[in-house]
């Protein structure tokens, strides 16, 4: 997985409350070890704010801002993205007449994310995002990917880099259109549905 981009504020708002947060229960456990008289190690006294902190943090990104309660008092408003998705690719290389079938994972935390798009004749992979919250549009997922044939594909396949932009419609379609670089300089459209 790869770090993203976004257009939300809730990132320097979250990490500034988790911090307060930290500070405050390490206060909370000094003024407790100090009413039992218990006297912490010097090597755990020094991190103990920043190690609760990154505790605190690492639970955030990985469990806690995919929780319903989460969003429903809007503390985060990224899309939760992760999971299989089946649709189909159209191409500029058949001139669009035909719907390719195509697989696609994506795997996310709060910061990082990661798309695998699976088609008969080559895999692609994310490089770099950015998911856009605040479009008239609705969420918008953009990035660029890396393209990889697979044996059996045709000839004039190569290794080729591109862009896509995918728009998050009722949280279960994603619709857009991608182009590739120099060498295939072919352009289509993505429909994709989530599985699971």
């Amino acid at each position: 997985m790869h770090p993203y981009a976004t257009d939300s504020n809730e990132r320097q708002k979250i990490t500034f409350g988790l911090a307060v947060l930290a500070v405050g229960i390490a206060w909370a456990l000094f003024r407790l070890f100090a009413f039992v008289h218990f006297t912490v190690p010097w090597w755990l006294d020094a991190p103990s704010t920043m190690g609760i902190f990154g505790l605190f943090y690492a639970a955030f990104d990985k469990v806690l801002w995919r929780k319903g309660w989460v969003r429903r008092i809007g503390l985060v408003k990224v899309p939760d993205l992760e999971g299989r998705w089946q649709g189909h690719v159209r191409s500029s290389f058949d001139q669009n007449t035909e719907n390719h079938v195509v697989s696609v994972c994506i795997k996310q935390s709060w910061t990082r994310i990661s798309l695998v798009l699976e088609s008969t004749s080559s895999d692609s992979q994310t490089l770099v995002g950015s998911l856009q919250v605040n479009t008239p549009e609705g969420p918008v997922f953009s990035y660029q990917y890396r393209n990889e044939p697979k044996p059996d594909a045709l000839e004039t396949m190569q290794i080729h880099y591109g862009t896509a932009r995918l728009v998050l419609r009722n949280m279960a379609v994603l619709d857009g259109e991608y182009y590739s670089g120099r060498g295939r300089q072919k352009y289509g459209s993505i429909h994709l549905e989530k599985s699971t």
